[in-house]
Protein backbone atom coordinates (compact mmCIF):
# COMPACT_ATOMS: atom_id res chain seq x y z
CA UNK A 1 0.00 0.00 0.00
CA UNK A 2 1.37 3.44 -1.07
CA UNK A 3 0.20 4.74 2.36
CA UNK A 4 2.63 2.94 4.29
CA UNK A 5 5.66 5.25 5.16
CA UNK A 6 9.52 4.46 5.23
CA UNK A 7 11.44 5.32 8.54
CA UNK A 8 13.88 8.93 7.53
CA UNK A 9 16.85 7.72 7.55
CA UNK A 10 20.20 10.12 8.63
CA UNK A 11 20.16 11.52 4.92
CA UNK A 12 16.50 12.34 5.15
CA UNK A 13 16.29 13.75 8.58
CA UNK A 14 19.10 15.90 7.45
CA UNK A 15 17.23 17.76 4.55
CA UNK A 16 14.02 17.26 6.97
CA UNK A 17 15.66 19.23 9.44
CA UNK A 18 17.09 22.01 7.10
CA UNK A 19 13.31 22.49 6.00
CA UNK A 20 11.55 23.00 9.45
CA UNK A 21 14.55 25.34 10.77
CA UNK A 22 13.33 27.36 7.60
CA UNK A 23 16.84 27.25 5.86
CA UNK A 24 16.67 29.23 2.95
CA UNK A 25 19.43 26.73 1.47
CA UNK A 26 19.84 23.18 1.81
CA UNK A 27 23.48 21.63 -0.02
CA UNK A 28 22.91 17.68 -0.66
CA UNK A 29 26.23 16.08 -1.39
CA UNK A 30 26.94 12.88 -3.00
CA UNK A 31 26.90 10.71 -0.20
CA UNK A 32 23.89 12.26 1.68
CA UNK A 33 21.84 11.99 -2.16
CA UNK A 34 22.56 8.27 -2.95
CA UNK A 35 20.76 7.33 0.71
CA UNK A 36 17.39 9.15 0.20
CA UNK A 37 15.04 6.88 -0.10
CA UNK A 38 11.35 6.71 -1.08
CA UNK A 39 8.87 7.84 1.67
CA UNK A 40 6.46 5.22 0.75
CA UNK A 41 6.05 1.86 -0.78
CA UNK A 42 5.47 1.36 -4.32
CA UNK A 43 2.21 1.19 -5.87
CA UNK A 44 0.54 0.76 -9.48
CA UNK A 45 1.17 2.71 -12.03
CA UNK A 46 -1.61 3.37 -15.13
CA UNK A 47 -1.33 5.98 -17.94
CA UNK A 48 -4.26 7.79 -19.40
CA UNK A 49 -4.23 10.22 -21.88
CA UNK A 50 -6.49 12.89 -22.09
CA UNK A 51 -7.37 15.81 -24.63
CA UNK A 52 -9.39 19.61 -24.03
CA UNK A 53 -9.96 22.18 -27.14
CA UNK A 54 -10.40 25.68 -26.29
CA UNK A 55 -10.79 29.00 -28.18
CA UNK A 56 -8.37 31.91 -27.70
CA UNK A 57 -6.78 34.86 -29.83
CA UNK A 58 -8.88 34.08 -32.93
CA UNK A 59 -8.34 30.22 -32.80
CA UNK A 60 -9.66 27.43 -31.69
CA UNK A 61 -6.63 25.14 -29.78
CA UNK A 62 -5.92 21.64 -28.60
CA UNK A 63 -3.73 20.86 -25.85
CA UNK A 64 -2.90 16.90 -24.68
CA UNK A 65 -1.84 15.46 -21.26
CA UNK A 66 -1.24 12.00 -19.52
CA UNK A 67 -2.72 11.30 -16.26
CA UNK A 68 -0.47 8.80 -14.09
CA UNK A 69 -2.72 7.47 -11.83
CA UNK A 70 -1.63 5.31 -8.67
CA UNK A 71 -3.39 1.70 -8.38
CA UNK A 72 -3.48 2.44 -4.74
CA UNK A 73 -3.89 6.75 -3.82
CA UNK A 74 -1.91 8.10 -0.90
CA UNK A 75 -4.64 9.26 1.58
CA UNK A 76 -3.19 12.63 1.66
CA UNK A 77 -5.15 13.66 -1.85
CA UNK A 78 -2.85 15.68 -3.31
CA UNK A 79 -2.07 15.51 -6.84
CA UNK A 80 0.76 17.21 -9.08
CA UNK A 81 0.13 19.40 -12.31
CA UNK A 82 3.90 18.94 -14.30
CA UNK A 83 5.02 20.97 -16.85
CA UNK A 84 8.13 20.21 -19.25
CA UNK A 85 10.58 22.17 -20.88
CA UNK A 86 10.50 24.16 -23.85
CA UNK A 87 11.19 22.14 -26.30
CA UNK A 88 9.97 19.01 -24.19
CA UNK A 89 6.28 16.96 -24.04
CA UNK A 90 4.85 15.31 -21.12
CA UNK A 91 6.63 11.84 -22.29
CA UNK A 92 9.72 12.98 -20.33
CA UNK A 93 7.85 12.50 -17.08
CA UNK A 94 7.07 8.92 -18.43
CA UNK A 95 10.07 7.55 -19.01
CA UNK A 96 13.88 8.18 -19.22
CA UNK A 97 15.96 7.93 -22.33
CA UNK A 98 16.92 4.63 -21.02
CA UNK A 99 13.11 3.44 -20.21
CA UNK A 100 13.46 4.25 -16.34
CA UNK A 101 10.56 5.97 -14.71
CA UNK A 102 10.06 9.15 -15.31
CA UNK A 103 9.17 12.02 -12.66
CA UNK A 104 5.27 11.57 -13.45
CA UNK A 105 5.19 7.71 -13.39
CA UNK A 106 7.38 8.14 -10.23
CA UNK A 107 4.98 10.44 -8.10
CA UNK A 108 2.15 8.47 -9.17
CA UNK A 109 4.08 4.20 -7.86
CA UNK A 110 4.63 6.54 -4.28
CA UNK A 111 0.48 7.45 -4.75
CA UNK A 112 0.17 10.93 -6.26
CA UNK A 113 -1.86 11.00 -9.21
CA UNK A 114 0.04 13.28 -11.80
CA UNK A 115 -1.36 15.30 -14.77
CA UNK A 116 1.94 15.87 -17.14
CA UNK A 117 0.89 18.69 -19.64
CA UNK A 118 2.26 19.13 -23.23
CA UNK A 119 2.41 22.77 -24.98
CA UNK A 120 -0.14 23.36 -27.15
CA UNK A 121 0.98 22.46 -30.63
CA UNK A 122 4.27 20.10 -29.00
CA UNK A 123 2.67 17.29 -29.11
CA UNK A 124 2.38 14.46 -32.27
CA UNK A 125 -1.41 13.16 -33.46
CA UNK A 126 0.88 10.26 -34.17
CA UNK A 127 0.55 7.47 -31.57
CA UNK A 128 2.60 7.56 -28.00
CA UNK A 129 2.84 11.25 -29.26
CA UNK A 130 6.06 10.42 -31.59
CA UNK A 131 7.02 12.53 -34.23
CA UNK A 132 7.77 11.12 -37.64
CA UNK A 133 8.89 14.40 -39.84
CA UNK A 134 12.70 15.39 -39.40
CA UNK A 135 13.58 18.06 -36.41
CA UNK A 136 14.38 20.82 -38.74
CA UNK A 137 11.41 20.52 -41.18
CA UNK A 138 8.91 20.63 -38.06
CA UNK A 139 6.22 23.04 -37.30
CA UNK A 140 3.87 22.91 -34.17
CA UNK A 141 0.28 20.51 -34.79
CA UNK A 142 -1.87 22.99 -32.89
CA UNK A 143 -5.21 20.84 -33.95
CA UNK A 144 -4.34 17.11 -33.30
CA UNK A 145 -7.48 15.97 -35.93
CA UNK A 146 -6.27 17.96 -38.83
CA UNK A 147 -3.42 19.83 -41.25
CA UNK A 148 -3.59 23.17 -41.12
CA UNK A 149 -2.24 25.28 -43.80
CA UNK A 150 1.22 26.81 -43.66
CA UNK A 151 0.54 30.41 -43.40
CA UNK A 152 -2.16 29.18 -40.88
CA UNK A 153 0.48 28.01 -38.71
CA UNK A 154 2.98 31.11 -38.97
CA UNK A 155 0.50 33.00 -38.15
CA UNK A 156 -0.47 30.77 -34.82
CA UNK A 157 3.45 30.78 -34.19
CA UNK A 158 2.58 34.73 -33.18
CA UNK A 159 -0.11 34.05 -31.38
CA UNK A 160 0.34 30.76 -29.46
CA UNK A 161 0.88 33.13 -25.86
CA UNK A 162 1.84 31.70 -23.08
CA UNK A 163 -2.11 32.39 -21.80
CA UNK A 164 -3.16 29.99 -24.62
CA UNK A 165 -0.70 26.88 -23.02
CA UNK A 166 -2.26 28.19 -19.40
CA UNK A 167 -5.63 27.95 -20.72
CA UNK A 168 -5.31 24.93 -21.44
CA UNK A 169 -3.62 23.85 -18.31
CA UNK A 170 -6.35 25.00 -16.73
CA UNK A 171 -8.81 23.40 -18.46
CA UNK A 172 -7.05 19.76 -18.03
CA UNK A 173 -6.49 20.65 -14.18
CA UNK A 174 -9.93 21.44 -13.78
CA UNK A 175 -11.48 19.07 -15.33
CA UNK A 176 -9.39 16.06 -13.88
CA UNK A 177 -8.53 17.18 -10.22
CA UNK A 178 -11.69 19.32 -9.49
CA UNK A 179 -12.18 19.81 -6.25
CA UNK A 180 -8.54 18.42 -5.22
CA UNK A 181 -4.90 19.56 -3.66
CA UNK A 182 -2.31 20.46 -5.63
CA UNK A 183 0.95 20.75 -6.06
CA UNK A 184 2.39 22.26 -9.40
CA UNK A 185 5.80 21.61 -11.01
CA UNK A 186 7.65 23.07 -14.32
CA UNK A 187 10.85 22.52 -15.52
CA UNK A 188 12.96 25.60 -16.94
CA UNK A 189 10.46 26.92 -19.30
CA UNK A 190 7.32 25.44 -17.96
CA UNK A 191 8.34 26.64 -13.90
CA UNK A 192 6.54 30.03 -14.54
CA UNK A 193 3.85 28.56 -15.19
CA UNK A 194 3.55 26.48 -12.78
CA UNK A 195 4.04 29.12 -10.81
CA UNK A 196 0.75 31.09 -12.52
CA UNK A 197 -1.12 28.34 -12.20
CA UNK A 198 -3.40 29.75 -9.71
CA UNK A 199 -4.25 32.84 -11.70
CA UNK A 200 -6.22 30.65 -14.49
CA UNK A 201 -7.32 27.16 -12.35
CA UNK A 202 -10.84 27.58 -10.57
CA UNK A 203 -11.50 24.39 -9.56
CA UNK A 204 -8.54 23.50 -7.43
CA UNK A 205 -6.35 23.99 -4.75
CA UNK A 206 -3.15 24.91 -5.28
CA UNK A 207 -0.99 24.41 -2.12
CA UNK A 208 2.66 25.47 -3.68
CA UNK A 209 4.94 24.83 -5.94
CA UNK A 210 7.88 21.87 -6.36
CA UNK A 211 10.62 22.78 -8.84
CA UNK A 212 13.73 21.42 -10.56
CA UNK A 213 15.81 23.63 -12.86
CA UNK A 214 12.45 25.50 -12.53
CA UNK A 215 13.19 29.46 -11.64
CA UNK A 216 10.09 31.86 -11.13
CA UNK A 217 7.71 33.82 -12.77
CA UNK A 218 8.99 35.42 -16.11
CA UNK A 219 9.24 38.71 -14.86
CA UNK A 220 11.02 37.79 -12.16
CA UNK A 221 13.66 36.13 -14.25
CA UNK A 222 13.98 39.97 -16.13
CA UNK A 223 14.22 41.82 -13.05
CA UNK A 224 16.89 39.30 -11.47
CA UNK A 225 18.86 39.59 -14.74
CA UNK A 226 19.17 43.45 -15.01
CA UNK A 227 19.66 43.16 -11.27
CA UNK A 228 22.30 41.02 -11.02
CA UNK A 229 24.03 41.04 -14.24
CA UNK A 230 23.69 36.62 -14.02
CA UNK A 231 22.60 36.19 -17.71
CA UNK A 232 22.73 37.85 -20.74
CA UNK A 233 19.80 39.41 -22.85
CA UNK A 234 19.00 37.55 -25.48
CA UNK A 235 16.08 38.57 -28.44
CA UNK A 236 15.22 36.04 -30.92
CA UNK A 237 13.95 37.07 -34.17
CA UNK A 238 9.82 36.80 -34.36
CA UNK A 239 9.48 34.69 -37.09
CA UNK A 240 12.00 32.55 -35.58
CA UNK A 241 11.50 28.64 -34.57
CA UNK A 242 14.52 27.29 -32.35
CA UNK A 243 15.42 23.65 -32.83
CA UNK A 244 17.41 21.35 -30.42
CA UNK A 245 19.86 19.10 -32.06
CA UNK A 246 22.80 17.57 -30.47
CA UNK A 247 25.43 21.16 -30.74
CA UNK A 248 23.01 22.76 -29.29
CA UNK A 249 22.36 20.27 -26.41
CA UNK A 250 26.16 20.87 -26.05
CA UNK A 251 26.18 24.31 -26.16
CA UNK A 252 23.46 24.88 -23.82
CA UNK A 253 25.66 23.18 -21.39
CA UNK A 254 23.17 20.52 -21.12
CA UNK A 255 25.96 17.53 -21.10
CA UNK A 256 26.69 15.71 -17.44
CA UNK A 257 29.02 13.49 -16.19
CA UNK A 258 28.97 10.41 -18.24
CA UNK A 259 28.23 7.70 -14.83
CA UNK A 260 24.87 9.48 -14.28
CA UNK A 261 23.16 9.26 -18.47
CA UNK A 262 23.11 5.45 -19.37
CA UNK A 263 21.83 6.20 -22.65
CA UNK A 264 25.29 7.93 -23.65
CA UNK A 265 26.01 11.49 -24.36
CA UNK A 266 24.42 14.15 -26.39
CA UNK A 267 23.48 12.79 -29.55
CA UNK A 268 22.59 9.85 -28.38
CA UNK A 269 19.93 11.88 -25.62
CA UNK A 270 18.90 13.55 -29.42
CA UNK A 271 18.14 10.76 -30.94
CA UNK A 272 15.57 9.72 -28.46
CA UNK A 273 14.06 12.85 -27.54
CA UNK A 274 13.43 13.74 -31.40
CA UNK A 275 10.77 10.90 -31.26
CA UNK A 276 9.34 11.95 -27.69
CA UNK A 277 9.59 15.43 -27.58
CA UNK A 278 8.53 18.42 -30.42
CA UNK A 279 12.55 19.66 -30.26
CA UNK A 280 11.32 23.03 -31.21
CA UNK A 281 10.50 26.50 -29.40
CA UNK A 282 8.63 29.84 -31.57
CA UNK A 283 10.28 32.51 -30.61
CA UNK A 284 7.66 33.79 -29.20
CA UNK A 285 8.03 31.57 -26.21
CA UNK A 286 11.57 32.32 -25.95
CA UNK A 287 10.77 35.83 -26.29
CA UNK A 288 8.03 35.64 -23.11
CA UNK A 289 10.27 33.07 -20.88
CA UNK A 290 13.50 35.79 -21.26
CA UNK A 291 11.21 39.00 -20.82
CA UNK A 292 11.67 40.80 -23.54
CA UNK A 293 9.45 43.57 -23.52
CA UNK A 294 11.18 45.11 -27.07
CA UNK A 295 10.30 41.95 -28.80
CA UNK A 296 6.62 41.65 -27.51
CA UNK A 297 6.13 44.87 -28.42
CA UNK A 298 6.45 43.26 -32.21
CA UNK A 299 3.70 40.74 -31.60
CA UNK A 300 1.68 43.12 -30.39
CA UNK A 301 2.45 45.65 -33.56
CA UNK A 302 2.00 42.33 -36.23
CA UNK A 303 -1.33 40.56 -34.95
CA UNK A 304 -3.27 43.83 -33.49
CA UNK A 305 -3.89 41.62 -30.41
CA UNK A 306 -4.62 43.39 -27.05
CA UNK A 307 -1.05 44.39 -25.77
CA UNK A 308 -1.69 42.18 -22.19
CA UNK A 309 -1.91 38.86 -24.11
CA UNK A 310 1.98 39.62 -24.91
CA UNK A 311 2.84 41.03 -21.15
CA UNK A 312 0.65 40.04 -18.61
CA UNK A 313 2.22 37.18 -18.16
CA UNK A 314 4.73 39.47 -16.42
CA UNK A 315 2.85 39.95 -13.35
CA UNK A 316 3.86 38.69 -9.46
CA UNK A 317 1.53 35.67 -8.03
CA UNK A 318 -1.43 36.84 -6.34
CA UNK A 319 0.21 37.99 -2.77
CA UNK A 320 -3.22 36.33 -1.71
CA UNK A 321 -2.07 33.06 -3.10
CA UNK A 322 1.60 33.83 -1.74
CA UNK A 323 0.62 34.00 1.94
CA UNK A 324 -0.67 30.31 1.70
CA UNK A 325 1.52 28.56 -0.57
CA UNK A 326 5.05 26.74 0.22
CA UNK A 327 7.62 26.74 -2.81
CA UNK A 328 10.78 23.84 -2.73
CA UNK A 329 12.56 24.35 -5.30
CA UNK A 330 15.39 21.43 -6.48
CA UNK A 331 18.55 22.41 -8.21
CA UNK A 332 21.76 20.99 -9.87
CA UNK A 333 25.19 22.38 -9.04
CA UNK A 334 25.81 21.56 -12.58
CA UNK A 335 22.91 23.80 -13.95
CA UNK A 336 24.74 26.48 -16.01
CA UNK A 337 21.43 28.91 -16.19
CA UNK A 338 20.18 27.97 -12.63
CA UNK A 339 23.33 27.49 -10.46
CA UNK A 340 26.68 28.36 -11.94
CA UNK A 341 25.94 31.77 -13.33
CA UNK A 342 26.34 34.39 -10.36
CA UNK A 343 29.08 35.56 -9.23
CA UNK A 344 27.61 35.27 -6.01
CA UNK A 345 25.39 32.48 -4.38
CA UNK A 346 22.56 35.12 -3.67
CA UNK A 347 23.08 36.12 -7.39
CA UNK A 348 22.31 32.74 -8.63
CA UNK A 349 19.01 32.14 -9.84
CA UNK A 350 17.80 30.11 -7.48
CA UNK A 351 18.63 31.47 -3.80
CA UNK A 352 17.68 34.58 -6.12
CA UNK A 353 13.97 33.21 -6.70
CA UNK A 354 13.94 31.84 -3.45
CA UNK A 355 14.69 35.28 -1.72
CA UNK A 356 11.55 36.56 -4.19
CA UNK A 357 9.31 34.49 -2.88
CA UNK A 358 10.64 35.57 0.43
CA UNK A 359 10.05 38.92 0.19
CA UNK A 360 7.07 38.03 -1.80
CA UNK A 361 5.56 36.81 1.49
CA UNK A 362 4.90 33.43 0.56
CA UNK A 363 4.52 31.02 3.33
CA UNK A 364 7.54 28.96 3.01
CA UNK A 365 10.34 28.62 0.11
CA UNK A 366 13.58 26.95 -0.07
CA UNK A 367 16.12 25.33 -2.33
CA UNK A 368 17.60 22.10 -2.52
CA UNK A 369 21.12 21.86 -4.00
CA UNK A 370 21.40 18.51 -5.40
CA UNK A 371 25.64 17.75 -5.91
CA UNK A 372 26.85 17.02 -9.67
CA UNK A 373 23.31 16.99 -11.31
CA UNK A 374 22.78 19.86 -14.54
CA UNK A 375 19.59 21.23 -16.10
CA UNK A 376 18.44 17.34 -17.49
CA UNK A 377 19.13 15.53 -13.95
CA UNK A 378 15.20 14.81 -13.67
CA UNK A 379 16.03 12.04 -16.23
CA UNK A 380 19.15 10.96 -15.02
CA UNK A 381 20.24 7.75 -12.70
CA UNK A 382 18.41 8.58 -9.11
CA UNK A 383 15.80 11.03 -10.92
CA UNK A 384 13.57 9.72 -8.45
CA UNK A 385 15.35 10.92 -5.68
CA UNK A 386 13.77 14.66 -6.87
CA UNK A 387 10.52 13.62 -6.53
CA UNK A 388 11.53 11.76 -3.01
CA UNK A 389 12.35 14.83 -1.44
CA UNK A 390 9.09 16.51 -2.54
CA UNK A 391 7.19 13.89 -1.43
CA UNK A 392 9.18 13.83 1.78
CA UNK A 393 8.42 17.51 2.89
CA UNK A 394 5.11 16.83 2.07
CA UNK A 395 4.93 14.44 4.47
CA UNK A 396 6.67 16.61 7.12
CA UNK A 397 3.69 18.84 6.61
CA UNK A 398 5.80 21.36 4.55
CA UNK A 399 3.46 22.37 2.10
CA UNK A 400 0.10 22.10 4.84
CA UNK A 401 -1.81 25.45 4.96
CA UNK A 402 -1.83 27.10 8.43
Amino acid sequence: MSSVLAKPNSAVEKFLTGLKAGEARLPVDWEQWLAIGAPYAETGVTRKEVTTRFARNGYDWDMHGSLFLPGKEHPSGICFVMFHGGAGSENIFDRTPDGRPGLGRVLAAQGFPALALTYVGHWSPKPNGNWDTPVPERQPIYLLDRDLPAEEILDRNLKCTFNVHMQGAAALADQHFAGRKVLAFGHSTGGPMAALLHRVAKKIDILGICGFGSGGPDGWRRQWRLETGSEKTTEHPVEKVSRRSPSTFKASGYEDPPDLCPWGGADQYIAWAQRIRSQMKTSLCDNQHMGNLEMLEQYVQRTGLPREEYFDHLVDPDPAWLKKASVLLVVGDNDRGHWLHGDKIENKREPWMVAKYRAMGARKAAVAVIARYGHVGYCELHNEKIAYLWLWAQMSGYFDAS
